[in-house]
């Protein structure tokens, strides 16, 4: 009886778990339809608004009447405010020629006229440009936010010593610091990729047509000045076929590359648990039990950043590929199927930077343990080969070996540079000069030491304190200056999309 009852309730239990993870699946599908549906509805807003300006542009060119520029301003002012309007989310991009019989049906036959001098395809190429320098900037803020926490920790923990590695092996004491702002400045040169697309995307390509202009003298300068572009995509075939394909594959690659700094480091902290006492983890928080193991912690967040940021790169692979030996004309593969994958990509750079900002943010540096890492080993030899050179004029060659020499003696006997005895040293540097030692021994133990071997640094962009106050102060002062460029176009383009608004209103009589 009691058997029967566990199973019973093992039955129930089950049950529920199965109905729970089916409810947690279905509210994950609606998150992620709805966040697609505003997406979405944000990139057919866009091919309205190069509607807009059309109308705009052709009225005032003489080549639409004023009556009829007058109706079609009220309907797209009306469709704005539909809630489902006409070719809203078809496969992943708006259906021109849906709101263009939607405009028909409501304004009369000349509603077609709005399509003088234009086609889908500069009509496309350009939405798909103006949701570019969206992802652009808003990729832009995320890189913002996550360089903050960057410097913040780099800026506290600029005497944080920490072991550094070259071929998996400790090299040479650094610090977590000088290690950080390594890192930023690889996202340093993300957003300076980032703003230099920027430039190259917000051109406009309307007016282009199929790929050849057309017989209408369309002022293309005042429909990219109406939709916030900086200028135009000048070469019509460029702006149809060409830079359709090479901006959406800069765009792909450029993230690509963000992502393998970001994997990098992922990995970098990751090894750290192979050590029964890490030197940098992360908070208790953020890491999960195992199902059976008791004592084990598991650093789930490094492993998701690390999947995320492969998923960028391959992401980005694909859109490479997907124009790779096609024709150099306009083709199904470089338009909008080209697009919807550049979609993911940008989907799965938004959650890479998310769970890099994550990860940062519960980053805890042991600094016992990375000091000890550090005085445990030999990886201030070179300092020490550097003082026989300054201190008593022994070339650096030999210098290196009596280095050498010391770092196997020590490793052998199990005794750190912090313990080896002024005699342990001096014995060695006989052996291989045979002559005697000349350095003091406050010198030789002032040649071991990490700290001291860090203040020691002369070269620009070194670990020293002098070097990092101005390398941090210098990446916060570029950092300010990116935000201050993504607030200001951000603000620019909105008030050249008012701009359109309040033409098209008084063309509306509004």
């Amino acid at each position: 009886m009691c058997v029967m009852n566990v199973f019973s309730l093992n039955k129930l239990s089950m049950k529920w778990f199965v109905r729970l993870a089916e409810w947690c699946l279905v509210l994950t599908l609606l998150t992620a339809y709805g966040a697609q549906a505003v997406e979405e509805r944000r990139l057919y807003d866009y091919m309205v608004y190069a509607n807009k300006a059309q109308v705009i542009m052709l009225e005032e060119e003489g080549l639409m009447s004023r009556e009829l520029a007058s109706a079609l301003a009220e309907a797209l002012i009306a469709v704005m405010e539909e809630e489902e309007p006409p070719g809203l989310g078809y496969e992943w991009h708006p259906a021109y020629l849906e709101l263009e019989g939607w405009l028909v049906d409501r304004v009369g036959e000349g509603a077609s006229n709005i399509h003088l001098g234009r086609s889908r395809n500069d009509l496309g190429a350009a939405w798909i440009r103006m949701k570019l320098r969206e992802w652009i900037l808003s990729l832009s803020e995320d890189l913002v936010d996550v360089r903050a926490v960057v410097q913040q920790l780099a800026g506290e923990h600029q005497q944080t010593v920490m072991p550094g590695f070259t071929h998996a092996v400790q090299a040479q004491p650094s610090t977590v610091g000088h290690f950080l702002l390594a890192f930023d400045a690889g996202l340093a040169r993300d957003c300076e990729r980032l703003r230099e697309l920027y430039a190259r995307i917000n051109r406009s390509p309307l007016g282009s047509a199929a790929f050849n202009t057309s017989g209408f003298p369309l002022n293309r300068e005042r429909l990219a000045g109406l939709l916030g572009f900086d200028g135009l995509v000048e070469n019509s075939y460029d702006a149809i076929v060409v830079s359709t394909a090479d901006s959406k594959v800069e765009f792909a690659n450029l993230l690509s590359l963000s992502a393998l700094n970001i994997g990098r480091l992922a990995q970098y902290i990751a090894v750290q648990y192979d050590a029964a006492v890490p030197g940098i983890v992360l908070r208790s928080d953020a890491l999960t039990p195992s199902s059976i193991m008791p004592q084990k912690r598991n650093p789930s967040s490094l492993e998701r950043l690390r999947i995320e940021a492969s998923d960028v790169v391959g992401l980005a692979m694909t859109s490479t590929m997907i124009v790779h030996n096609t024709p150099l004309y306009e083709v199904k593969d470089v338009r909008q199927d080209h697009f919807m994958r550049l979609w993911r990509l940008a989907e799965a750079s938004f959650t890479m930077y998310g769970g890099l900002q994550e990860v940062l943010e519960a980053l805890v540096f042991n600094e016992e343990v990375l000091k000890a890492l550090v005085d445990e080993d030999f990886s201030t030899m070179t300092e020490f080969a550097d003082t026989l050179w300054r201190e008593a004029g022994v070339p650096f060659r030999i210098g290196h070996e009596v280095a050498s020499k010391l770092t196997d003696y020590g490793r052998e006997h199990g005794i750190p540079p912090s313990r080896l005895s002024f005699e342990e040293v001096a014995n060695i540097y006989f052996e291989v000069t045979g002559e005697s030692l000349t350095l003091s021994e406050e010198v030789v133990s002032r040649a071991f030491d990490s700290w001291a071997f860090i203040e020691g640094r002369r070269g620009t962009g070194g670990p020293q304190p002098e070097s990092m106050e101005r390398m941090l102060s210098g990446h916060a002062q570029e950092l300010a200056g990116f935000r201050s460029w993504i607030r200001d176009e951000d603000a620019r383009i909105a008030d050249a999309l008012r701009v359109s608004d309040d033409v098209l209103a008084k063309l509306a009589g509004f």
